[in-house]
């Protein structure tokens, strides 16, 4: 039962309230000039660490993306994009951003 209270818990179980359109903020993403090596843009919702709701966007990279001092540019430019998008189109939510391997999916 849900009394307005968020984030709701059953159980041993925390849900999140759903603080954004995951779809549009994926399509929004993905809509930037992404660099060759972003495999796929993944968003998700859901309580952190402190118990606060909250967004995830995971780029899912190749493999040693980030050896490279270049693409350490890109990726710091891109979440800068990724923020301007979320202030845009969810303002007040600050996404986590964050990296993985496409082995990790």
């Amino acid at each position: 039962m849900n009394d307005g209270i968020w984030p709701r818990i059953e159980g041993d179980v925390m849900y999140a309230q759903n603080l954004i359109d995951k779809d549009l903020m994926k399509t929004s993403i993905e809509s930037l000039p992404l660099p060759d090596f972003v495999r796929d843009v993944e968003v998700e919702t859901g309580v952190d660490a402190s118990g606060e709701e909250a967004v995830w966007v995971w780029l899912v990279v190749d493999k040693g993306t980030m050896s490279s001092l270049e693409n350490k540019r890109v990726i710091k430019g891109l979440r800068e994009k990724i923020y301007e998008i979320f202030s845009d189109k969810a303002a007040g939510v600050l996404p986590y951003i964050r990296l993985r391997n496409p082995d990790e999916t």
